[in-house]
C-alpha cells in the first residue's frame, strides 16, 4: 500500500499568486506552479491566455510526472488539462474550490465542471452548502476551512499615530466599499488602510474618501501587505455574499489579528474566535469598529486560541485527504 508521504504532489494555479495553493503545497510536501500569462482577470485576454496556460501546464506536468495534484479553480480550464494527464497516467487529482467557481459567470459550464469534479479524487470546499452541492454533482466532497499557518514577517509598513483599522480589499463586486466610507466618515479618530488597485474604482472615488482613509494601492503578498496586516490593530474583510471564503479574514487570524466581517451565517461558522460580525452598512461597521476599539485585547487572545483549535481540526482533514489520494493512486497502479 502507498503511504501518503510517498506521493509526489504539485499544486497549480493559473493565477500570478495564490496564498491558498501555495498553503495546500507546503502542506502536501509539494511544489507549486503558479502558471498565468497576459492580464490577471481581464476577460478579452481569457481565450489566448487559456490556450499559453494550458500549454504550459502540459509541458510542466510530462516534465514533473507526479502522483497526485491539487488544482485551484476557477478556472475550470485547468482541471481539463490536469484530468486529461492523470487519464492517460493513472496519477490522481483533487479539485480545490474558491467561492468563485460557483457565480453565474461559469453557468455555461456547469456540465463539464459536474463531470471533472466527478472524476476527482476529492474536491475540496470551504462550506458544508458547497459540499452538498457536490454530492448533488454526485462528486466527493471535502469540508477545509483554513490552518491558520503561519505567515511570513512581512516587510513594515508606515501607519499612522492612533487606532488603525486594515481593510483588506480587491475591489471586488461584492465588497460595500461605500458602507466603508461612510463607516470612516463617522469615526474620524480611527484611521483605515484599504488595500487593492485602486484603477478599479473611479479616481473620484478616491478623491471623495474621508481624510482618513489611506489608499495603498497593491501590495506585495508576502511583503508590505504583511507588514499592514501585522502592524494594525485590526482588520476588516467584507462580503455581501454568503457562503464565501475571506482569504483576507483568514491572514488576519494567521498573524493573530482581530476581525471585523460581514454577518453571514457561514462567516460565523469559519470565524469562532476574536471577531466581530457586522451588516454592511455605514452604522453597522461604525458601531463594529468602536467595539473593536474597547475589546481588542480581548478579541486578540481569542483570535490566538482559536487559531490553535483550527490548526488541529485542519491537521484531521489533511489527514483524511491524504489517505483517500493515497488509496487512489495505489488502485490505479495496481489495475494498471
Amino acid at each position: 500500500m502507498i503511504q501518503p508521504a510517498q506521493l509526489n504532489w504539485i499544486a497549480v494555479a493559473w493565477a500570478p499568486y495564490s496564498r491558498r495553493s501555495e498553503m495546500f503545497a507546503r502542506e502536501l510536501r509539494g511544489r507549486l506552479h503558479c502558471i498565468h500569462n497576459l492580464r490577471f482577470q481581464y476577460p478579452l485576454h481569457a481565450p489566448f491566455k487559456y490556450a499559453l496556460q494550458a500549454v504550459r501546464t502540459w509541458r510542466m506536468l510530462w516534465r514533473e510526472r507526479p502522483d497526485a495534484v491539487h488544482v485551484q479553480t476557477p478556472p475550470f480550464f485547468c482541471g481539463a488539462v490536469v484530468w486529461l494527464y492523470c487519464r492517460l497516467t493513472g496519477a490522481r487529482y483533487v479539485f480545490e474550490y474558491h467561492s468563485a467557481a460557483f457565480g453565474r459567470a461559469w453557468d455555461w459550464a456547469r456540465p463539464i465542471q459536474r463531470f471533472l469534479a466527478r472524476q476527482a479524487t476529492v474536491n475540496i470546499v470551504t462550506s458544508r452548502h458547497w459540499a452538498d452541492l457536490m454530492r448533488e454533482w454526485g462528486a466527493e466532497p471535502l469540508v477545509m476551512f483554513d490552518p491558520f499557518l503561519e505567515l511570513p514577517e512581512g516587510a513594515p509598513y508606515l501607519l499612522k499615530p492612533g487606532f488603525n483599522v486594515a481593510f483588506i480589499s480587491t475591489f471586488a463586486d461584492d465588497e460595500p466599499m461605500e458602507a466603508v466610507m461612510a463607516a470612516a466618515a463617522m469615526t474620524p479618530e480611527v484611521n483605515y488602510y484599504v488595500t487593492g488597485d485602486t484603477r478599479k474604482r473611479p479616481a473620484s472615488f478616491v478623491a471623495a474618501a474621508p481624510p482618513n482613509v489611506t489608499f495603498t494601492g497593491f501590495l506585495n503578498p508576502n511583503g508590505e501587505y504583511l507588514g499592514l496586516l501585522r502592524g494594525a490593530d485590526a482588520a476588516m474583510v467584507l462580503t455581501t455574499r454568503d457562503h464565501t471564503l475571506q482569504l483576507g479574514g483568514c491572514e488576519a487570524v494567521a498573524v493573530g489579528k482581530p476581525l471585523i466581517t460581514s454577518d453571514w451565517p457561514y462567516l460565523r461558522e469559519l470565524f469562532r474566535g476574536g471577531t466581530i460580525f457586522a451588516p454592511n452598512t455605514g452604522e453597522g461597521l461604525r458601531d463594529a469598529v468602536l467595539a473593536m476599539c474597547e475589546q481588542r485585547e480581548t478579541l486578540a487572545r481569542e483570535v490566538v486560541a482559536f487559531r490553535g483549535d483550527s490548526r488541529r481540526e485542519w491537521d484531521a482533514r489533511m489527514r483524511q485527504l491524504e489517505d483517500r489520494v493515497a488509496a487512489a493512486v495505489g488502485t490505479a497502479r495496481r489495475v494498471g
